[in-house]
């Protein structure tokens, strides 16, 4: 992980999972928690469907920490998922990000752009 992404202002513990895109989603820690306030603030029971699906990706998520370079140990059932080899990319997403293989992430990166259009398309 670069080193800006461990700072102080950052959390120090992540959790990953799998996506259908083909890559990994690392968030951190405390993003299982916030989806566990907005259940409870929402009123939501053990049954709830949405409290259930919450469960089912807790089931799958595996918790990590950064060793001294930064470096994440991944499960290798994740790798495989998300066909990781040596090398890998991390794209910043908001408040998560993902790690792509590399050949993948080529397949379908957005085309380089500026703030001015992204800015424009968001309506900023």
């Amino acid at each position: 992980m670069p080193a800006e992404w461990r700072g102080e202002a950052f959390e120090k513990r992540f959790l990953v999972m799998p996506s259908s895109d083909g890559c990994l989603r690392v968030y951190p820690a405390s993003f299982l928690g916030r989806q566990m306030e907005k259940l409870a603030s929402e009123g939501a029971t053990s049954s709830d469907l949405k409290r259930k699906s919450l469960e089912k990706l807790a089931s799958v998520i595996q918790a990590a920490e950064p060793d001294q370079q930064g470096r994440i140990m991944i499960r290798e059932k994740f790798r495989q998922h998300a066909g990781l080899g040596r090398e890998a990319i991390l794209i910043g997403c908001l408040d998560h990000f993902q790690v792509w293989e590399p050949r993948r992430w080529q397949k379908i990166a957005p085309p380089t752009t500026t703030f001015e259009q992204v800015a424009k398309d968001a309506g900023l």
